[in-house]
């Protein structure tokens, strides 16, 4: 019976290694081992293209640890980190192979003379055999020998909270759909931000793979990208210690990326000052009948065509007014099936009720979120009036104002 490995017998293994530039130090500062076979004529084709459909994990190893020892050559002599891929399923394999509490790929990385803490695994988003739990128990023996952790794909069809959570990776792979979905359609922004959030409440750096365009780099970096990785820094090679092209072409960019943010920034500050002077200008008057409170909401909606929506609430978040929105220029409905809902759950009530404490004379402004309702980016701004009631103003962001 023929191997699984026997038609690459004859083959030469040759790792490419992707360069991963880190904007905290503005240099490559890592490199991604992507597995190719050198075939009869030359050419570099993908490892998998060789492999029999059925081979097993073990097969699949035996491969992944000869580029591996090419790999760890390749830059033994340097400062670089090395992400080396791994399945679910051969991280559990490296857990179950292990002899004294040392794993197999400690072994390989420590005869080539590389500190493992220049190693990191990244784990395919694939699913596994096995569940998350045992997974962990396996990412956890590698952290403990001193691997750094990576979750690669986050946003692909098997990527999961459950996953994110038991591992707590030290990197957070960005998949490069995503990356470009973010930029056609702006929902995917709150996604992108919603991984950010994560990635800072379990530590995590986020690398975004994947980016080809100069568009795609101010997308990155504006979603709190600290890695990048992809075509536009640098396409996979054999080894290419020449960092300083590539960050010819990175840190210009970046320069330019920070000139254009504090250029935003100084339009949002001006834009939200304009916008609490037009709302000092109300008397925040209320009148109580029966159940609900009545306020004046023509006298917003005149204030600004951005403003769309005026509701009032009490101190525990429920409203006690009817919801106003703007139907046109001049004109608004009265939506009475919100009495009564509580709103303490969403993200800036109590963001509003910290900076009510500190300033109650001045109105307060949330961070920009997307309203899938109105499909576009919305920002709060609100304050209590001398009642103690609550006065919420959901304002349309036009983007040239953003």
């Amino acid at each position: 019976m023929v191997s699984a490995l026997e038609p690459t017998k004859q083959k030469q293994y040759v790792p490419l290694l992707q360069p991963i530039f880190s904007v905290e130090e503005q240099n490559v500062v890592a490199y991604e081992s992507l597995g190719r076979i050198r075939d009869g004529s030359g050419h570099l084709v993908m490892v998998p293209e060789f492999l029999d459909p059925n081979v097993t994990p073990l097969r699949m190893s035996v491969i992944d640890r000869e580029l591996l020892s090419i790999s760890l050559e390749k830059i033994k002599n340097t400062n670089d980190q090395l992400f080396v891929n791994m399945s679910p399923d051969q991280v559990i394999l490296e857990y179950e192979e292990c002899k004294g509490n040392v794993l197999p790929i400690t072994e390989i990385v420590k005869h080539h003379g590389v500190s493992l803490d220049r190693i990191v695994i990244e784990i395919t988003e694939k699913s596994g055999s096995f569940g998350t739990d045992v997974l962990a128990a396996g990412v956890e023996l590698l952290k403990e020998q001193g691997f750094g952790i990576a979750l690669d794909d986050v946003g692909s069809e098997s990527s999961n909270l459950e996953r994110l959570g038991a591992i707590k990776p030290d990197i957070i792979k960005i998949d490069l759909n995503i990356l470009k979905k973010s930029i056609e359609k702006r929902e995917y922004q709150s996604i992108l931000e919603y991984l950010k959030q994560i990635s800072l409440s379990i530590g995590s750096q986020l690398l975004f793979e994947g980016i080809e365009s100069e568009q795609e780099l101010y997308q990155a970096v504006n979603s709190g990208a600290s890695l990048l990785q992809g075509f536009y820094l640098g396409r996979p090679t054999e080894f290419n210690e020449d960092k300083q092209s590539i960050c010819d072409v990175v840190v210009p960019r970046l320069q330019i990326y920070h000139e254009n943010k504090r250029k935003e920034v100084a339009k949002e500050i001006e834009f939200e000052k304009l916008i609490k002077t037009k709302l000092m200008s109300l008397q925040l008057k209320t009148i109580k009948l029966d159940n609900r409170v009545i306020i004046d909401p023509q006298s917003f909606f005149k204030l600004d065509p951005m403003i769309q929506r005026v509701y009032v609430t009490d101190w525990q978040g429920t409203q006690v007014s009817p919801y106003y929105e703007r139907t046109s220029d001049s004109g608004f409905i009265e939506n009475m099936s919100f009495l009564q809902k509580n709103w303490s759950y969403m993200p800036f009530f109590y963001k509003h009720v910290k900076q009510v404490f500190r300033d109650s004379e001045s109105w307060q402004v949330s961070d920009p979120y997307w309203d899938k309702t109105l499909k576009k980016k919305v920002i709060v701004y609100s304050r209590v009036n001398e009642m103690g009631y609550s006065f919420f103003v959901d304002l349309v962001l036009d983007e040239i104002k953003t």
